[in-house]
């Protein structure tokens, strides 16, 4: 297949990019002349219809990660920001069989500095699936990054869908952006879930099948369960303690997270201070839980398309569906930020980019 960018493809494309670091409404600008990419080897070229807000960018808007992506090539400005990707393919680049021009697909972008937020964006074409018929653009682009993103951490802890039925699983923050679908997978892989969630999220994670919703505010989760084979973090790393006591010893069990402070010691004390002392903390908590027989792991996003795969064909079926709170405009892209740092999100933030 061709690598040029299709005829119909404009020079210039709409984008929101930023200048500098900074908070939202001070250095979010949307601008009509930014260069559309061109796909190279491996690539396609999406004309994106939607995309949604995740708390990363919102850091990454902030600065946070910069030396580590730095060390990765994939700082610059202007920046764009954002990951998950909803729209179709416009061109492809040279090797790329899997994709053609006109397929409807989802996924999620690898960290960039030519993000989502923006009418194309470049994208490896292992990272993209077909979009489910019965998903709207918006629908598909309020999943794949956070379940990617909590799919690592399961993984780290040991959850596997093929022996999934039966396990007992604890989901931290259930009623956010990465819990609602989270929660929906476990429960269609057929595992027991529980979960954490504030008075108003209650419902929301029974509707997605919750067995065992605990609110937070009044209630100790760790007072309430146990023997559950695994844990995993999704909002706030000071219960690590509390989710650990849940966890039965022995083989099988396991704790993933991904909120810890790899990033923040690296921003903080630089890259071989920072590195080392988290390369440390990690080790040191390894073993601690292996004494145990016990996995425990500090996941990161990463690309994984088998686990697109089941999410497309879940969404499919039905076992899963978007949970969209709010969707903005691009052009209000500054206040989706401020809604998503503002912490109390019922499932996904969406930006509208038709």
């Amino acid at each position: 297949m061709s690598s040029s960018t299709a005829p119909t493809t404009p020079r210039h494309m709409q984008a929101a990019q930023i200048a500098r670091f900074g908070a939202a409404q001070d250095v979010f600008e949307v601008v009509g002349n930014a260069p559309t990419p061109t796909p190279g080897q491996g690539e396609v070229l999406v004309r994106q219809r939607a995309t949604s807000v995740n708390p990363i960018d919102c850091r990454r808007r902030g600065g946070y990660g910069q030396k580590l992506m730095k060390l990765r090539g994939l700082t610059g400005f202007p920046l764009v920001l954002g990951n998950d990707v909803s729209g179709d393919v416009v061109a492809v680049g040279p090797g790329v069989s899997v994709l053609k021009v006109g397929d409807a697909v989802f996924g999620a972008q690898r960290p960039s500095p030519q993000g989502t937020y923006a009418e194309y964006c470049v994208v490896k074409a292992d990272d993209l699936v077909a979009k489910p018929e019965g998903l709207s653009y918006r629908e598909a682009a309020a999943l794949p990054y956070a379940f990617l993103s909590a799919w690592s951490a399961l993984k780290d802890a040991g959850f596997r869908p093929e022996t999934a039925a039966g396990k007992r699983v604890f989901l931290q923050g259930g009623s956010g952006g990465t819990g609602v679908v989270t929660i929906q997978v476990c429960k269609a892989l057929g595992a027991h879930v529980a979960t954490t969630a504030g008075p108003a999220g209650i419902e929301l994670c029974e509707s997605l099948g919750a067995d065992e919703v605990i609110n937070y505010r009044t209630q100790d989760f760790s007072q309430r369960l146990r023997d559950f084979d695994f844990a995993i973090c999704l909002a706030d790393d000071g219960e690590e303690q509390k989710m650990l006591s849940i966890l039965h010893r022995g083989p099988g069990a396991g704790y993933g997270t991904l909120v810890h402070p790899l990033m923040r010691l690296v921003d903080e004390k630089g890259l071989l201070i920072g590195g080392v002392q988290a390369a440390a903390t990690l080790i040191g908590r390894r073993l601690r839980e292996a004494l145990r027989r016990r996995r425990y792991g500090w996941s990161l996003f990463g690309p994984d398309r088998r686990a697109l795969e089941l999410l497309a064909r879940l969404a499919a079926e039905g076992k899963v569906r978007a949970v969209i709170e709010q969707t903005y405009p691009m052009a209000d892209i500054a206040a989706a930020h401020e809604h998503v740092e503002r912490g109390r999100s019922k499932g996904k933030v969406v930006v509208d980019i038709a």
